[in-house]
């Protein structure tokens, strides 16, 4: 079979088809998405988790962009991508300047990270307290009454909430000088897909935390997930 050569476009050639605006980005391909993981990894080694990563289509997963797991035998993060472009998604990286996508793909793999660190509160320190929301007798909670709240769907946004908290904490620390213009995309897609994806529209808490600037002490002299669960709880909706 011939494979075609490649083409090649010259730095001019992009440099003009940029002019006067700042180049979108393609959906993220498996490099970059592996590339952001990785990164991500080496955050979450600080807090003693290790990441594994695999092909979310070969897995037989249809989550769209990264999706994560607690393995409770081993202890380590899986972490699931997949390329396969999303409608809503599609959209939304449209938006996004290629020179900004690096850093908001380990943001989004910080967001996995989070869901991790949330599901080994519950499943290996039994921290109830920390993790539930009002409404729960947390002194008092157990990992089949966690479990069943679960599976009833009660605590996806609660949890959403965490983990996209925690991505806009990472981004404060990685570029303080254009978080609030990302974090405001993300807040933005959140609201934007509420209708496909009711239960990550998380924006009630990323607006109110954007609008406070996440003040000045959750960002480099505290623990980014510590800073997150006291921000979901911070800014909860009605809070």
């Amino acid at each position: 079979m011939r494979v075609a050569a490649p083409i090649r476009v010259s730095a001019a050639a992009v440099a003009l088809l940029c002019w006067g605006y700042a180049c979108a980005a393609p959906y993220p391909t498996e490099g970059q998405l592996r590339t952001a993981i990785e990164s991500a990894a080496k955050l979450a080694k600080a807090e003693g988790l290790d990441l594994e990563l695999f092909d979310a289509q070969k897995a037989g997963m249809t989550r769209p962009l990264l999706a994560a797991r607690l393995n409770l035998e081993s202890g380590a993060c899986l972490v699931f991508y997949n390329t396969k472009p999303e409608d809503g998604l599609t959209q939304y990286f449209e938006t996004i300047a290629a020179n900004d996508l690096p850093v908001l793909l380990i943001a989004m793999a910080m967001h996995e990270v989070a869901h991790c660190i949330e599901e080994r509160e519950a499943y290996v320190h039994k921290r109830f307290y920390k993790i539930l929301p009002p409404g729960y007798r947390r002194s008092s909670a157990t990992v089949q009454g966690y479990l069943s709240a679960l599976k009833s769907g009660a605590l996806n946004t609660w949890a959403e909430a965490l983990a996209d908290i925690a991505s806009l904490l990472y981004l404060k620390q990685a570029v303080p000088d254009r978080w609030l213009e990302l974090a405001k995309g993300v807040a933005g897609m959140r609201r934007d897909l509420a209708r496909k994806w009711p239960e990550h529209d998380t924006s009630p808490w990323l607006y109110k935390l954007i609008a406070a600037d996440a003040s000045a002490d959750t960002a480099a002299n505290r623990n980014l997930f510590e800073t997150a669960f006291q921000l979901r709880w911070q800014y909860r909706p009605g809070g």
